[in-house]
């Protein structure tokens, strides 16, 4: 993923997910919260789920510094944000949860990146640590992102969002140009980024999880803990800690 993605979108990203269900996001990682004290949060954006966190060590961090400045601008709740890259990252302490949602794995772009996050993520558990982790579905990324297009509007923004299908096997090239209205003047600023995602099927992230020298504790779908991994659904969770 490119440093400046999500530069000029992290100002109006939180005006245009609006209707992100993070409650649900939020139920699934506190619904691992016995005994375990201190967060880390990968691929935080501007950090609307970060701060709805509740423990008491809460790190965060994002590969684009503009959603780290966004984060940062809400100042009511102690969160050590800073910028750094889920493939390299290396700090001095471990967590009893990792959090990467919202998709965050699908901008790996390749299983060797995918095994690197794999690997900074383990050295960074502690012993009965979890690492949370969504991504979306095979089922979703046929249907939802092959070649399709779409649009929205708020007050101060639109935005046409182009999904072409790309090289790799279920991968998708973000093509989105968003429009700024200038106030008073009737007038647009425009800006465009592109984006790319990949995502895998639930047997090769399986295999993945078990190379990677961790253990699935469990994997389900679309928000549901009761809900199996099946072909046809549009989130696909993972919950992994270390092996035994």
């Amino acid at each position: 993923m490119p440093h400046d993605a999500y530069q000029k979108f992290s100002r109006y990203y939180e005006e245009l997910t609006y209707d992100m269900p993070y409650p649900l996001w939020l139920d699934i990682i506190h619904s691992y919260k016995d005994g375990r004290h201190s967060v880390l949060d990968i691929g935080c954006g501007t950090g609307a789920l970060t701060r709805a966190l509740d423990f008491d060590e809460i790190q965060a961090f994002d590969l684009s510094a503009g959603m780290i400045e966004a984060a940062n601008s809400y100042p009511e709740k102690s969160i050590d944000y800073f910028t750094d890259d889920m493939r390299t990252f290396q700090l001095n302490n471990q967590f009893d949860i990792i959090t990467a949602t919202v998709d965050v794995l699908n901008y790996a772009a390749d299983e060797q990146e995918l095994m690197q996050i794999f690997e900074q993520v383990k050295k960074h558990l502690s012993h009965t640590g979890v690492f949370i982790f969504d991504i979306h579905s095979v089922f979703k990324m046929e249907q939802d992102f092959n070649d399709m297009t779409y649009s929205d509007e708020t007050e101060h923004i639109t935005y046409i969002w182009d999904c072409v299908k790309g090289d790799a096997p279920h991968s998708v090239i973000h093509d989105m140009s968003f429009f700024i209205k200038e106030d008073d003047s009737g007038l647009y600023t425009r800006f465009d980024e592109i984006h790319h995602q990949r995502t895998y099927n639930h047997k090769d992230m399986l295999r993945m999880i078990d190379n990677s020298g961790m253990s699935l504790d469990i994997a389900f779908s679309d928000f549901d803990m009761s809900n199996p991994v099946s072909e046809i659904c549009e989130r696909v969770f993972y919950v992994i800690k270390k092996a035994l």
